[in-house]
């Protein structure tokens, strides 16, 4: 059996600059990243929290991630620009891309940057909620390498492709609630339950994805391939999310993208694209707020089926889970803790937790 230990957010947060700090990452970047991560360990998408730091370390010891970017911007129009990420962590440079973005659309109304040269940037949904909490409503999206088998295909071709959408808090009695966030991969599952399931060595269902010889599996280890969410639906997502992300950012798709875990000696050259709406050039934000929490209200009345408590919106469990996690700790596996425990041993920083 494994056991579950609840980590202090700041503890956790703490950690992953310290350890990043000793990888020369200057500590306000390594700041940044450590907010990434622990938003989604706070969150409940564990997949994409602190269990990605290990790959991280590695691939700043290899070269293959920049600890010292030197991020550049490019203003296309008054509404538009592109970030080269100079390899850096893609946390810190879809953040820069972010600040530029408040910009942009604070100035016009709209903005869109296209990143390029970045890396794995976690969760999709951080950037939106920031944007949001500028009275935005916001988008972003990046590529992944491939695992993602396309309807009628035989063999992955795209990545997980995450897309995140996001709207201001709804308002209701006067109580403003936790913004409406949409934040999904366009595969089943994304990659990162199976890195999570290979870390804690624990089976994974069989209907998640297959193996190299087309089959079924529960070992994380032997998956190759996972399954499009709605069939062709998710498939031709897939693809558009790769034409904003890699096509218009002149980097690779597909097939071609770097291999995250099986391609650690060369960077991974990752594009992103985000874009923001100013509501307000719209109509009045609170007024949008009042109506969103109409809607909410009325789809909290909707009658639950058999074994759900109510009807959710997107981004509500999250905002429960951060509130739960943020007083009891984020709950961390044994095997994810043995991970950090190398790394602290390794660095000379304190664990995140005593066992």
């Amino acid at each position: 059996m494994f056991a579950m230990h609840r980590v202090e957010e700041s503890r956790l947060r703490r950690f992953v600059v310290e350890v990043l700090a000793k990888k020369d990452v200057p500590r306000g970047d390594a700041e940044i990243v450590a907010d990434v991560l622990t938003t989604a360990n706070l969150c409940g998408i564990d997949s994409h929290g602190i269990v990605r730091l290990s790959h991280y370390v590695r691939r700043l010891d290899n070269g293959t991630l920049n600890p010292r970017p030197r991020i550049h911007f490019r203003q296309a129009s008054p509404s538009t620009g592109v970030v080269d990420g100079d390899d850096g962590l893609g946390h810190l440079v879809t953040f820069r891309a972010y600040e530029r973005l408040v910009e942009l659309t604070s100035s016009s109304g709209t903005g869109a940057i296209v990143v390029r040269n970045s890396s794995h940037f976690g969760i999709a949904g951080y950037y939106v909620r920031r944007l949001v909490e500028h009275g935005f409503a916001g988008m972003a999206m990046t590529p992944s390498d491939a695992f993602l088998i396309p309807f009628g295909g035989t063999k992955p071709f795209f990545g997980t492709n995450p897309l995140a959408i996001g709207f201001p808090c709804p308002v209701v009695d006067g109580e403003k609630l936790a913004p409406v966030v949409l934040d999904m991969a366009t595969t089943e599952i994304p990659f990162g339950k199976i890195v999570l399931a290979q870390k804690e060595g624990k089976p994974i269902p069989r209907e998640w994805g297959f193996d190299s010889d087309g089959k079924p599996t529960t070992e994380p280890d032997r998956i190759v391939g996972l399954h499009p969410i709605a069939g062709p639906k998710g498939s031709g997502l897939a693809m558009i999310i790769d034409l904003f992300c890699s096509v218009l950012a002149g980097t690779a798709w597909g097939p071609h993208i770097n291999k995250m875990y099986r391609e650690i000696d060369a960077k991974r050259k990752l594009g992103h694209f985000l874009c923001a709406w100013d509501l307000s050039r719209f109509r009045p934000l609170d007024a949008f707020a009042a109506d969103l929490g109409a809607m909410v209200q009325e789809m909290h009345a909707v009658p639950p089926a058999d074994g759900f408590d109510r009807v959710y919106y997107p981004g509500e469990i999250e905002a429960e889970r951060m509130a739960d996690r943020s007083v009891r700790g984020i709950p961390i596996d044994d095997g994810v803790l043995d991970d950090l425990d190398d790394l602290a041993a390794k660095l000379g920083v304190e664990p995140p937790t005593e066992r």
